[in-house]
């Protein structure tokens, strides 16, 4: 796969350290946010964005939540009446998902590379705040082919590669001669490797976040008009947003996903 627009791939031990890091995360912080290594703003931005544009699922369906973080998305789903499975690689953040979500029984430590599931069990997966610790995006996006049902649903999300006010920063970290310290995934990209591992009707749901330092205009690009105009102007989505959601669905027989 390639790495996007104006990245490098990551460096020789680059997921090695961000499961550290999220061990630390996990073990240091007691809010959603700091657990699952983000920012108070950006998480809720990206949150606020979900909930926009997350259509419900059926009741009673199966639904994974990999890379659960302190649970904040599997909450969302089991208010849907969903029967939700909070999967994390990190204990001291599964614990703590646990704690704060006394509803939700399921729960596993679990990489999203090497998912322990059985094959064809799920009706949907959700994968957030994942994709920018993996070296590369194949071997999770095969193994959620491979857990969903035919017609299954996969969310997941990514940092944008086409972001222009990102590819600045990241071309600023290379002329510094820094390392890559985060994965960002060109959309176009992302949504071919999912085609190639068993989905189809991929969707992009562009999310615009603000810098820190700018987060009070927030609300600004999170209005009805702006929505909108990202729409109907998928460009400036693309060039325009830090991050983006993929919405696909499982079209392929089970066992046939690309590789």
């Amino acid at each position: 796969m390639k790495q996007g627009t104006g990245t490098s791939a990551p460096p020789s031990g680059f997921e090695a350290r961000w499961r550290e890091r999220f061990q630390r995360f996990g073990a240091a912080h007691d809010d959603d946010a700091g657990i699952a290594g983000w920012s108070t703003s950006g998480l809720g931005a990206r949150y606020r964005n979900f909930c926009l544009v997350w259509p419900g699922g059926r009741k009673g369906s199966v639904w994974i939540d990999a890379g659960c973080g302190a649970g904040t998305y599997a909450r969302r789903l089991e208010q849907d009446q969903l029967t939700v499975v909070g999967l994390d690689y990190s204990l001291p953040t599964l614990r703590k998902a646990r704690e704060r979500s006394p509803s939700i029984h399921a729960w596993s430590v679990g990489d999203v590379t090497r998912l322990p599931l059985r094959s064809v069990s799920a009706d949907g997966l959700l994968c957030f705040g994942v994709m920018q610790a993996l070296g590369s995006a194949e071997a999770a996006t095969r193994e959620m082919a491979r857990v969903l049902k035919p017609g299954g649903e996969v969310w997941v999300d990514a940092l944008n590669a086409a972001c222009i006010p990102d590819g600045l920063r990241l071309a600023w970290r290379r002329l510094r001669k820094l390392p890559p310290h985060l994965r960002y995934d060109d959309p176009a990209d992302l949504a071919a490797t999912l085609r190639r591992s068993g989905f189809d009707d991929v969707r992009v749901h562009w999310v615009p976040i603000m810098p820190g330092k700018l987060r009070g205009l927030q609300s600004a690009v999170e209005c009805a008009p702006v929505r909108s105009l990202l729409r109907a102007l998928p460009f400036l989505g693309r060039w325009l947003s830090h991050a983006f959601v993929l919405q696909a669905r499982r079209t392929d027989k089970p066992g046939d996903s690309g590789g």
